[in-house]
């Protein structure tokens, strides 16, 4: 069997308010996505170019990040890469490729006067099944500066 590695990182805002669907079987499958920012030259001027990525996380994790999660947060994702393909309703085959989250980790940004608050351990478990630490992660310590890309 041959070496491999499928991880993706990715931090950059929500572009969208997460959407929380279930499968006949009760499971549980939110999908989000996510800008991230690079900057290119051309010419004398620099230029921001956004990529667009596909977020999907599934059971009580998914459950967790629909409720949290809101379109212009700060947001880390890790996971693998899928690439799949359905049949769309006009009859087409459609080809997606999609981050498959693991972890999803909302940032605090303390320097904005949002108003935006992020639950707490205590708050999450007022509202939701305590999850194991490895699978959603709250940070509130971390400040990204306003001169970061994304």
């Amino acid at each position: 069997m041959a070496f491999s590695i499928n991880i993706a990182i990715v931090t950059g805002n929500v572009t969208r308010d997460p959407e929380l669907r279930f499968t006949p079987s009760g499971q549980a499958v939110c999908s989000f996505g996510i800008a991230t920012n690079r900057s290119i030259k051309k010419g004398d001027q620099w230029e921001d170019v956004a990529t667009f990525h596909n977020i999907v996380q599934w059971g009580k994790a998914a459950e967790y990040t629909a409720s949290v999660l809101k379109k212009g947060m700060k947001v880390s994702v890790s996971g693998r890469i899928d690439n799949r393909s359905y049949d769309a309703k006009d009859g087409t085959k459609k080809y997606i490729s999609e981050i498959v989250a693991d972890t999803v980790i909302p940032f605090t940004d303390r320097h904005s006067n949002s108003g935006t608050e992020y639950p707490t351990k205590t708050q999450e478990s007022n509202n939701v099944e305590q999850l194991p630490d490895k699978t959603v992660e709250t940070v509130e310590d971390i400040v990204i500066p306003d001169e970061m890309p994304f």
